[in-house]
């Protein structure tokens, strides 16, 4: 069986660092996906305040799975020369949290656009950069996401099988759910590519619920992955959506987040995601 090691986007539980560090010892978590640090994107941190979030991760025992970056989320015909200027810098807080892998997306359409033209000019960015990382010893991860070239299985696996091993894959089955596709497809499909994995699910009707209680068939993926990848390191970062946190509106449009279930703080929705994780992969 995988040994499954579970990861975390801490800022859904609070937007202060500090908190977040003390809510996941407090959940047993020892890894945690950087996105949100004291109410800004990390992207945005100095260097002064990388190697302070550095020191205080390595106070609390816990180490990054990886960089939660916005790269990736643009139309095709926005300013790409600032776009690798924000890779740039990602790249260089990385290197000062010596964390090498990167979350990132493959853009939104430009008004108008045939997929044959969205396509095209979305492989080519990412071309670009992917040049960049592999010159600085950064792996690139794609998460499928709604609107981005990707947001379907058969997407997601046409674009990873077009760079051949350079992109790999951070598998949401939530976000398909969320987009109402069939996400059983999703591992079966995209398996070979996967970097490691986000952890959210939803309903039918896209509402976003707690894990195992929507079709995103978490519990078919986990018992997927337990059986492929036996003895095998696996992160499940958990980003389970299920309250409103500081930093969502710049993750997705809030008039499209519905949820059906209702928690009293953040740090009890997340620990319900959490508990939710663990029961399943015990259950395996």
């Amino acid at each position: 069986m995988a040994n499954f090691i579970l990861s975390a986007f801490a800022d859904e539980i609070d937007s202060n660092f500090d908190i977040q560090l003390e809510s996941l010892k407090k959940l047993g978590i020892n890894m945690l996906e950087l996105r949100g640090v004291n109410g800004k994107s990390f992207v945005e941190l100095s260097d002064e305040e990388a190697y302070e979030v550095k020191q205080k991760l390595s106070e609390n025992k816990i180490s990054l799975s990886a960089l939660g970056s916005p790269i990736g989320k643009i139309k095709v015909d926005g300013d790409f020369i600032a776009h690798k200027n924000l890779l740039e810098r990602i790249m260089d807080i990385g290197d000062i949290l010596e964390c090498k892998r990167i979350r990132m997306f493959s853009f939104y359409p430009a008004e108008n656009m045939s997929r044959d033209a969205f396509r095209a000019k979305a492989f080519s960015m990412l071309d670009e950069l992917l040049a960049m990382a592999e010159k600085r010893g950064f792996v690139l991860c794609h998460e499928n996401e709604k609107d981005i070239f990707g947001e379907t299985p058969e997407q997601e696996l046409e674009l990873l099988e077009h760079f051949g091993g350079r992109l790999k894959a951070v598998l949401d089955p939530g976000n398909f759910a969320f987009c109402l596709l069939d996400a059983s497809k999703g591992y079966p499909l995209l398996k070979k590519h996967i970097e490691y994995f986000h952890i959210k699910d939803a309903d039918e009707s896209g509402a976003i619920v707690p894990p195992g209680k929507g079709v995103a068939f978490l519990k078919e993926t986990l018992a997927g992955i337990a059986a492929d990848r036996p003895d095998e390191d696996v992160i499940l970062t958990i980003e389970p959506h299920l309250m409103g946190f500081v930093g969502l509106a710049s993750l997705s449009k809030l008039d499209d987040i519905r949820h059906v279930y209702s928690f009293d703080t953040p740090f009890d929705a997340f620990k319900t995601a959490v508990d939710a994780v663990k029961g399943m992969i015990s259950d395996l």
